[in-house]
């Protein structure tokens, strides 16, 4: 059975190894390009000034860590700066820190398949083809919070299944590191988590669920990881936690907007005869103008396509780099061009300069959100959030445009979940709690996207953490139909 340790090593597992071997390439060849995650320079200075003296006091609040407690992220980076320590470039330090908890991710998941008795290595498989979907596979090998939000989503629900199957000291373990590292992490993401946990509670009360277990779930899952988190963050970050207004974060603006000095083209020279004017004063002739003219700076607006203007500046920049070097092997490097050189020229035929400017497309980088008041308003960005970017459709950037073309793996995945229900619709799922509780926390999750997301490109990246819980549904119901038949012939 694929992950399982019992009869195979982690490192005897042929199919984790190029895993990790895949990503670890990329993550090199990558080098200091932060084109592919405009964000990874302010979590690398983190990183660099979080630990030793130096003139930052709160290193964080540079990065997407602003909630996140000193203490955390001292343990949380610990063995990339042991790893930095030896010579490891800081980058690629954090880089590797992120590759692993992908496979925490991976043996979370897989430990659901514990029960399953079938030969098949397929559930197993699954769970590691869809961690290969690019955005995933992106995000897992660069040094953003994506991979720790992913294994702490991972370790959460691993915690209930190993609740409800009386592992009790495991699960307490990773229920309270799941929604510590989420409320440090991300916490509108803890926030569903507590949503859920306090709706789920109700209705296992009401399917008759031992009141106690419910009782381990909120002691472990929320109030231990709210007073240590409490204890340990500073006041600025829980006053920015609860002062959070869903309203006002749907009504920012989706714009992304950069600015570029570009050459312009200068007309040619008009010839002249250097013949004087003539006027009243005598003036001299004026001298024949040269034809070695300096170029004309034009300034663009961009809006949107920021991966493009990093990329173009980047193989500019570092010709002899790998990623350039790979690049121009593929001929990307002159596509790259191309496209600049198009998206140059429609700004400077605009009367202000500006490119990006038509979002009427389904690919639009501004996207419109939902309201709270109208519930019916939150199906159009749901469902945007869960399917796109289109294929196809309008002219999104080179970012987007390459983003479309993996949404069809995301299909498939949404698809052969919904197979699952039905192929196993017999087991009495929604009285199942892990299940119950993952379809709620889900529904949250889309929701709360729904509610917030104002741009294309930070909603596409969002959707990564919708991994884990459909990966968790589809391995969860193969276990849950194991149990129920080998309860009913009397196996267990």
């Amino acid at each position: 059975m694929f992950l399982n340790l019992n009869k195979k090593t982690f490192i005897q597992n042929k199919l984790i190894l190029i895993f990790v071997t895949v990503h670890t390439l990329f993550a090199l060849i990558l080098g200091r390009l932060y084109a592919l995650a405009p964000d990874e320079g302010g979590y690398i200075y983190t990183f660099n000034h979080l630990y030793g003296s130096n003139t930052d006091p709160n290193p964080q609040y540079a990065s997407g860590w602003i909630t996140a407690p000193k203490i955390f992220l001292w343990v949380a980076y610990l063995p990339a700066k042991i790893v930095n320590l030896l010579g490891v470039p800081d980058f690629f330090a954090i880089r590797l820190l992120s590759i692993a908890l992908s496979i925490l991710s991976l043996i979370l998941l897989a430990s659901t398949l514990r029960n399953l008795s079938s030969k098949s290595d397929f559930p197993g498989k699954i769970i590691l083809i869809f961690f290969y979907i690019p955005s995933v596979f992106l995000w897992t090998s660069v040094g953003l919070r994506e991979s720790f939000i992913i294994a702490e989503i991972a370790a959460f629900l691993a915690g209930i299944n190993y609740l409800f199957q009386e592992r009790n000291m495991r699960a307490y373990c990773l229920l309270f590191l799941g929604s510590y590292g989420l409320v440090s992490t991300k916490s509108y993401l803890w926030a569903c988590i507590i949503v859920t946990i306090i709706l789920s509670s109700l209705i296992f009360l009401a399917q008759g669920v031992d009141y106690r277990k419910i009782l381990k779930l909120i002691a472990a899952g929320f109030l231990v990881p709210v007073i240590a988190f409490a204890g340990t963050t500073s006041v600025y970050a829980l006053s920015f936690i609860l002062h959070s207004d869903i309203s006002s974060a749907g009504q920012r603006s989706g714009d992304s907007i950069s600015q570029v000095y570009v050459d312009a083209p200068t007309p040619a020279p008009t010839p002249s005869t250097g013949t004087s004017t003539g006027n009243a004063t005598g003036s001299t002739p004026e001298p024949a103008p040269t034809t070695g003219t300096q170029p004309v700076k034009e300034l663009i607006t961009f809006h949107g396509d920021y991966t493009l203007i990093a990329l173009h500046f980047y193989l500019l920049d570092n010709p002899n780099s790998i990623f350039s070097r790979a690049l121009a092997i593929l001929n990307l490097d002159k596509k790259v061009q191309s496209i600049w050189d198009e998206k140059v020229r429609a700004g400077l035929i605009h009367h202000d300069n500006q490119v990006g400017t038509d979002t009427s497309s389904l690919n639009g980088h501004i996207l419109n959100p939902g309201k709270i008041k109208e519930p019916l308003s939150l199906l159009w960005p749901a469902f945007v959030f869960l399917c796109g970017p289109f294929p196809f459709i309008g002219d999104p950037g080179i970012a987007v445009g390459i983003a479309s073309l993996e949404s069809p793996l995301w299909w498939a995945l949404y698809l052969l979940v919904i197979f699952q229900f039905i192929r196993f619709r017999k087991v009495k799922f929604l009285h199942d709690p892990p299940i119950l509780f993952t379809l709620i926390f889900l529904a949250g999750e889309i929701a709360f996207s729904a509610l917030v997301e104002v741009n294309l490109g930070t909603s596409f990246r969002h959707r990564s953490i919708l991994l884990v819980p459909f990966i968790f549904l589809y391995v969860r119901l193969a276990q849950r139909a194991n149990e129920q038949k080998d309860l009913e012939s009397g196996t267990i």
